[in-house]
């Protein structure tokens, strides 16, 4: 019998039945078709500006659900644009990845880099991906998602497409807009890394990295370190959900979000589903800034109205109203939707006090809004103050006063500040002395409670005073106390040491 090769034909057989099978359970991209599924919906079928959108589902091996995997979520606006990037995980998968995304990084225009986005500044966003393996890796897509402080997408795109050697870090960077109404605060940006887009069943090579940075309406640099990186929550067995906010000016339309689970390279359930943004009529959002945040008067402060947004798709805001809230007129700068109006305006308090100013904006729609914000003008004057040592004196001791926390006057007419020319000192006892050094030293030779009394004037001859009471004990210093603090501790051997060898004996 010829037993061997009547296995060998069998076996032939069933190898070329498997193929056969599996190329029949195949789509166009090479995907297995298995009873792995996976569903995708959002919270609501509709959506207007500024709305909170989950995009959430499951994934189910027949009743059960799946765990331990990556689900890759894409969603794509009505003329084409990219809204949107994630991946949410499913579990604990701990696979050893083979990338690495070992930075998220912002740079200025000068490829300074930053953590601190100043709004209404164009900026690089950017990342740096590792392939950790000996061998090199091809069908590389790297994207970012990134988003203000209040969870609004400002931007999403692809930065890079290809492949990465062995052992070998690649760097991209996109430029990116801030725009004015972005809010400001701690923000995120998402970094995900793909085998090809999510749309075309593209699966994540590794887990999402979130990238935290700061918006700023003033600032823009590098504050107390780099951008903190962090992966993603977790979700339940069979569970996936991610959310994102939709901008004050979403484009209205049909928009398409694709889902696809990473359970190996050939088994990718997937799914598509749809929402609507609508273009609804809506007031604009009235904000503004202004600087110095305490000025004097006459001093020019700067009120700026850029971050106001008009809240619809297209539309603009044409009209800025400001009351200043001192009785002077009100300022109005006009415009239309192709030539928009300064946002900004300036004015100058006579007197000091507390006011209140007011912006009005309207839009294209002739919908308005209001904000009103406080505005403390400082007073002119100088502001006088001391302190003394020791706490409590003796008698024949040596007591210093220093008046260096006194705080400048404003010269009104310079729109400068006023130096301080003298301090009048009143100890008390009798004594008055005028200096123009801040600290004096005086001696007491009777015990008891003495109310000094500080005048400082400033150079435009404003004046302030102000008075403490001193206790002057019935003892004299002991001779150890060499600082006359009423102490007699290391302090005293400090002062010894340093003053040592100065005088002869």
């Amino acid at each position: 019998m010829n037993r061997p090769r009547y296995v060998l034909l069998t076996i032939t057989f069933l190898c070329i039945l498997t193929f056969a099978t599996v190329a029949a359970a195949s789509n166009d991209y090479g995907i297995l078709e298995t009873n792995i599924t996976l569903n995708v919906m959002t919270d609501k079928l509709e959506y207007i500006l500024r709305d909170d959108v989950t995009v959430n589902g499951t994934v189910m091996n027949n009743s059960s659900p799946m765990s331990n995997m990556l689900v890759a979520i894409e969603i794509i606006g009505p003329i084409g644009f990219k809204l949107a990037y994630r991946t949410a995980t499913i579990g604990n998968p701990d696979e050893v990845w083979p990338l690495k995304i070992e930075e998220i990084f912002i740079k200025d225009l000068d490829y300074n880099p930053i953590n601190t986005v100043k709004i209404g500044n164009l900026v690089f966003f950017g990342a740096t991906v590792r392939n950790k393996e000996i061998f090199s890796i091809s069908n590389i897509y790297i994207t970012l998602t990134v988003c203000d402080a209040s969870g609004i997408i400002i931007d999403a795109f692809q930065l890079y497409e290809g492949s990465i050697n062995a052992n070998t870090s690649i760097s991209a960077a996109r430029t990116v807009y801030i725009p004015t109404w972005a809010t400001p605060g701690i923000a995120k940006v998402y970094c995900n890394v793909y085998d090809r887009e999510p749309k075309d069943i593209g699966i994540p090579w590794l887990p999402e990295v979130i990238g935290e940075y700061q918006i700023s309406r003033t600032d823009q640099g590098m504050f107390n370190g780099g951008i903190p990186l962090s992966n993603g929550t977790s979700h339940p067995p069979g569970i996936y959900e991610a959310s994102l906010k939709l901008s004050p000016q979403p484009y209205p339309g049909t928009y398409q979000v694709y889902a696809v689970g990473g359970y190996s390279p050939t088994i990718r359930p997937w799914n598509t589903t749809t929402f609507n943004v609508l273009d609804t009529e809506s007031p604009p959002q009235a904000s503004f800034t202004y600087s110095p945040l305490e000025p004097y008067p006459n001093q020019t402060v700067t009120f700026d109205g850029s971050s106001s947004s008009a809240e619809g798709y297209g539309d603009v805001i044409i009209r800025y109203e400001w009351d200043f809230g001192d009785g002077s007129p009100p300022v109005i700068k006009t415009g239309n939707a192709t030539h928009p109006p300064d946002p900004t305006a300036t004015h100058m308090y006579s007197t000091w006090g507390d006011f209140v100013v007011t912006l009005n904006v309207t839009d294209t729609e002739g919908y308005w809004s209001t904000t009103s914000k406080p505005i403390s003008v400082k007073s002119p004057y100088p502001t006088a103050n001391f302190t003394w040592s020791p706490q409590k004196g003796f008698i024949n001791g040596t007591m210093t006063f220093n008046a260096s926390n006194s705080l400048l006057g404003w010269d009104v007419s310079k729109q400068e500040p006023a130096p301080i020319i003298n301090y009048t000192w009143d100890f008390g006892d009798g004594n008055v002395t005028t200096t123009a050094n801040p600290v004096i030293t005086h001696v007491y030779t009777n015990p008891g409670n003495y109310t000094v009394m500080l005048t400082i004037k400033d150079s435009v001859n404003q004046t302030d005073s102000i008075s403490y009471v001193i206790e002057i004990q019935n003892k004299t210093s002991p001779p150890w106390d060499v600082n006359n603090d009423g102490k007699c501790d290391i302090r005293d051997i400090a002062f010894v040491a340093a003053h040592y060898g100065e005088l002869e004996g």
